[in-house]
């Protein structure tokens, strides 16, 4: 006869075996980890994985991105392929047989592929082959933008196999609800201007001279627009697109001289505000490490340098306010754009306004620079620097209208 404690054992080993088969095991269960697939460095608001994060991390397969309100990311892919979200961007990256592919929900993108990249807005899906670079960005219009900055890009529409070929210097503009493209803007009115702007950016992270950070504002204007003049240069593209007569389509076109107005002041303020948006970025650099640098200096007993840092993070304070203060007025006349008014003087007079902020800006950047370069060997002082910002891409003294 068994004896007491023999049968508890085999009760519970009977228990234990019960739950171990029966438990429900997924494949999943048993994978590894997710894999790697590039690397991130962010400035201002960003999320990763749903978290935000400060500076840097890691990219795997399923990973999401969401750059918020003055947020900025870089990626780069493990392929050497770069990618750059601007404010109010989301996306997602995933791993396939074909590699790495990116679907993009919300906002404007900037990319320089060094191998196959591809990046779906559906119901389009943008291939870029080695070496080419470009910008997509997707309107709360139910359309997207797609330019070709270097190289060829092909769109292919993933319901009706349609696809095409975007050469440098040209654009199209994709409607996601009914799938319909519309030719280059250069090709349907030569008398609005259209800059190409600077490829893809490789400044790094931190960084906010030149790239997508600096010419987001005009490529988003350059497609979007004004309320006025984008949403009128779309609808003619939509309906014209049956017509046989170029000439009518032209004529057309010649007549929205007044969207063309509404168009290039939409443009010049959209580039204001986005070297705005970047000085912002540049002063809230200014003044954190000027405060790390000045509590650094005085552990280290040089009060007079630790005095100078906290002198230049004050005055990093007052020019974040007065771009702050600038950004609101910027806000307030694309409003006024979009519902038709707005003139090309009070654009000039915020450019005015914004030269005269970034010269001070920049000088505060050149300042900080040379103090931490003066004690790069004191302990705790950072060993970086701040990059200074050029002026808008497309706006200037005097806009041609």
């Amino acid at each position: 006869m068994l004896s007491w404690d023999f049968r508890r054992i085999v009760a519970v080993a009977l228990v234990v075996s019960t739950v171990l088969i029966t438990m429900p095991v997924s494949a999943a269960d048993f994978s590894t980890a997710k894999s790697v697939i590039g690397s991130i460095s962010a400035v201002g608001p960003v999320e990763l994985r749903g978290v935000s994060i400060s500076q840097e991390g890691t990219l795997f397969t399923g990973d999401s991105i969401r750059a918020g309100q003055k947020g900025y990311a870089k990626v780069l892919l493990g392929g050497g392929s770069k990618i750059e979200l601007a404010e109010k961007t989301d996306v997602s990256f995933n791993r396939d047989a074909q590699g790495v592919k990116i679907a993009m929900n919300t906002g404007v993108v900037g990319f320089t592929a060094s191998s196959p990249l591809r990046i779906d807005i559906l119901p389009f899906e943008v291939t870029a082959s080695d070496g080419s670079a470009g910008k997509i960005a997707v309107m709360s219009s139910g359309a997207a933008g797609v330019r070709a900055v270097n190289g060829k890009i092909s769109v292919r529409n993933l319901k009706t196999l349609e696809s095409f070929i975007i050469t440098q210097g040209q654009e199209r503009l994709l409607g996601l609800k009914d799938g319909v493209h519309a030719p280059a803007l250069a090709e349907l009115a030569s008398n609005v201007p259209v800059p190409i702007p600077a490829p893809a950016p490789q400044a790094p992270a931190g960084k906010t001279s030149g790239g997508l950070a600096m010419d987001t504002g005009a490529w988003l204007a350059v497609i979007g627009g004004g309320a006025v003049a984008g949403l009128a240069v779309w609808g003619l593209v939509v309906a014209l697109n049956n017509r046989d007569d170029i000439k009518d389509l032209k004529s057309s076109i010649n007549n929205l001289s007044t969207s063309n107005t509404a168009l290039k002041n939409a443009s010049n303020a959209a580039a204001i505000a986005s070297t705005v948006a970047a000085l912002q970025a540049q002063q809230a650099a200014v003044a954190s490490l000027a405060a790390t640098a000045s509590a650094a200096l005085r552990t280290a007993g040089n009060t007079t340098a630790s005095n100078t840092a906290s002198s230049l993070a004050a005055q990093s304070g007052n020019v974040q306010s007065q771009l702050n203060s600038l950004m609101s007025q910027i806000s307030a006349l694309q409003a006024q754009i979009a519902g038709g008014g707005g003139s090309s003087t009070s654009v000039n007079a915020l450019l005015s306004t914004e030269e005269a902020i970034r010269t001070a800006a920049n000088n505060l950047a050149t300042q900080l620079n040379a103090l931490l370069a003066q004690n790069a060997n004191t302990p705790g002082v950072p060993n970086t620097s701040v990059s200074t910002v050029n002026g808008p891409a497309q706006a200037s003294a005097s806009v041609p209208i």
